[in-house]
This record gives structure tokens, C-alpha cells and sequence, in this order.
């Protein structure tokens, strides 16, 4: 499979969310509810190093590629979930544990 075509910035963003996604079903949470996670603030947090309309830019950029569906409205999103071609993404690249995730997020910068 070849590489599907994202900036730097939305692979890394993307790992970030995929990582907690991971980490959710490592606590215990069914995979369907792990996909589904807040907007803009709750990915602020999680990346608390990116700048707030730098990760809205990059969320609306997955949304655009398929890999995260958006609720957006007041130009901010307050809601997101993973879809299934995010998990075949990572899966594809064998990263399928927060380790092998973390790591690659490493080498993205």
C-alpha cells in the first residue's frame, strides 16, 4: 500500500489521535466508544505544544482526507471521531500499541 497523501503536520496529528485512541481501549473502553473523542480542546490537550488554530487547520485536513469526521460550528469543531481508514493507516504500518505509536510520532519531527 502506498503512502497516502498527508502533510508532516497531519500524519503527526493523526498519530496523536490515534494514540489516545489507543490508549482509551487500553483503559477498558469498547473500540466505538475509543473512536469517538472531542473537538478542537480535547486534541489541544493532547498536543498542548501546537498552537489551537494550527490543529483545527490540520483537523479540518484529515476530515478533508477521510481519516477523522468533524461536527463543526461558531469555526471551531467540538466534536470528532476516528474512522476505520485511520485504524487500517496505523495498522498497516504496524503500529498497533501506544509504544510503536509514540515512536513513530518521534521520528514525524
Amino acid at each position: 500500500m502506498t503512502d497516502v497523501q498527508l502533510t508532516k503536520d497531519s500524519k503527526e496529528l493523526l498519530a496523536i489521535i490515534y494514540k489516545e485512541y489507543l490508549d482509551q481501549i487500553n483503559n477498558g473502553k469498547s473500540k466505538s466508544d475509543a473512536k469517538l473523542f472531542g473537538g478542537s480542546d480535547t486534541v489541544c490537550e493532547l498536543a498542548n505544544d501546537w498552537l489551537k488554530d494550527d490543529i483545527v487547520e490540520t483537523m479540518r485536513e484529515l476530515d478533508r482526507a477521510g481519516f477523522i469526521n468533524n461536527f463543526e460550528a461558531d469555526n471551531t469543531i467540538h466534536f470528532s471521531n476516528i474512522l476505520d481508514k485511520t485504524i487500517v493507516y496505523f495498522e498497516n504500518k504496524n503500529l498497533n500499541n501506544l509504544k510503536s505509536v509514540a515512536e513513530w510520532i518521534l521520528k514525524l519531527k
